[in-house]
């Protein structure tokens, strides 16, 4: 069940690269670790190249889009009681009682969360995790690291994918087959999360450096999301403005090399 939980991150992983419209080029990313995590990140594209992409494609190939979205809407309404803890955790009373009202209203009327019946009726959608949680506590990224299968993280999203793990009450039920229900959750989300990023990723590996898009891209939706999507503020507005000076000839830079 461990590789489930593993192959997932990767998965969500790989997506963020196509989640963040942000300049690719505001930020740099604290990677002390680079050679270990290039390596990581060359082990991960195997297993994905091996294993789970064709995998995805073969899902994409023999469902439709109604049953792979019932599928997904399914996965997504099992994890609400890990995003209400989340929203709870950080003083979110009206995204709570949303994520409760979505999980109420799906889990009954829209038949265990196959059909999306809270959309429809306009209850918003929130994704808070425990990495979040700590970042709007201010706990800093920390290192950026590649894990073995689980992909890109950091040092506060790895502590929070752990905490996650604890906050899901499926991760405790027991009934009859409930090992096998878990394993088979934890498979159908990696083949249902990289279904829906197929095109994602191969954008990713067409990039010149696929390792610091990716590296880019995941710190800055992380980012993102703790800020709820709210526009950073430009640490830069009360400087003069220097376009006005003539320096000479400029030279380019990569910050990220």
């Amino acid at each position: 069940m461990r590789l489930a939980f593993a192959l997932s991150g990767s998965v969500l992983a790989l997506a963020a690269c196509a989640t963040t419209s942000e300049d690719a080029s505001s930020s740099a990313v604290y990677d002390p670790i680079e050679g270990w995590n290039r390596g990581v990140y060359a082990f991960n594209d195997g297993v994905d190249r091996a294993v789970l992409e064709p995998v995805a494609k073969g899902y994409r190939a023999v469902t439709n889009e109604p049953v792979r979205g019932g599928v997904s809407n399914f996965l997504t309404n099992l994890n609400q009681p890990v995003v209400f803890a989340n929203t709870v955790l950080q003083g979110k009373p009206v995204a709570s009682i949303d994520t409760a009202t979505r999980f109420v209203v799906n889990s009954t009327v829209g038949v265990a969360g196959i059909f999306d019946v809270a959309t429809a009726l306009n209850v918003p959608e929130h994704k808070e995790d425990f990495g979040q949680t700590l970042g709007t506590w201010g706990v800093p990224n920390g290192p950026y690291i590649v894990l073995p299968l689980l992909g890109a993280s950091n040092l506060r999203d790895t502590v929070g994918f752990g905490v996650d793990m604890a906050f899901d009450p499926l991760n405790y039920a027991q009934f009859e087959g409930d090992t096998e229900f878990r394993i088979a959750r934890q498979v159908t989300n990696v083949v249902s999360t990289r279904e829906r990023v197929i095109e994602a990723v191969e954008v990713l590996r067409d990039q010149p450096e696929p390792y610091i898009a990716l590296r880019r891209n995941y710190t800055q939706q992380r980012a993102a999301a703790i800020r709820d999507g709210r526009e950073q503020e430009d640490p830069f507005k009360d400087l003069p403005d220097f376009d006005a000076y003539d320096f000479g000839d400029d030279e380019e830079f990569e910050s990220e090399e």
